[in-house]
C-alpha cells in the first residue's frame, strides 16, 4: 500500500502552516517523486533543499541485488549519509517509518533532542489508523 503525494503535500502544508516553515528537504528513492515535490514547493514559495545530483534512486535501489559492480557504492553510501543527518538536523520531520532513513534520522535527532515538533508519519499502520 502506497501513500499518495497528495496526502504527503497536504501534510507539509499543515506542518508548514502550524510551524511557519519556509525550507524544505526533499528526499526519495524516485527521483521523479522527488522532483514532483519540488516543483510543488517551488509554486508554493517554500525554498526546496534537494540534491539533484544524487544517486540514491529506485534504479540504484535494484541494481544493488544483482549489479553492485554498477553502482558508484562511496557515492551510494555518502549521499545516504548525507540525507540521514540533514534529516535528523530538521527541525520538523514528514517521512515514513517504513523508511530505514526515517527512522534512522529520528533516533539520531532523538538522541539529540528529538525535532521541535512531533514528527508526522505516513505509514499505513500510524497514518490510517493513529
Amino acid at each position: 500500500f502506497v501513500i499518495e503525494m497528495e496526502v504527503y503535500q497536504q501534510e507539509l502544508l499543515k506542518k508548514v502552516a502550524e510551524t511557519g516553515a519556509e525550507r524544505v528537504f526533499v528526499a526519495g528513492d524516485d527521483d521523479e517523486t522527488a522532483r514532483l515535490m519540488v516543483e510543488f514547493c517551488k509554486d508554493r514559495s517554500l525554498q526546496p533543499m534537494f540534491d539533484e545530483g544524487e544517486d540514491r534512486t529506485s534504479k540504484d535501489n535494484s541494481a544493488l541485488m544483482t549489479l553492485t559492480h554498477r553502482v558508484n557504492m562511496t557515492r551510494y553510501a555518502l549521499d545516504a549519509i548525507s540525507n540521514i543527518e540533514l534529516l535528523a538536523r530538521a527541525d520538523h520531520l514528514i517521512g515514513t517509518f517504513g523508511s530505514h532513513f526515517t527512522r534512522m534520522a529520528h533516533e539520531i535527532s532523538f538522541t539529540r533532542g528529538g525535532y521541535r515538533t512531533p514528527p508526522v508519519t505516513l505509514d499505513v499502520h500510524w497514518f490510517v489508523n493513529p
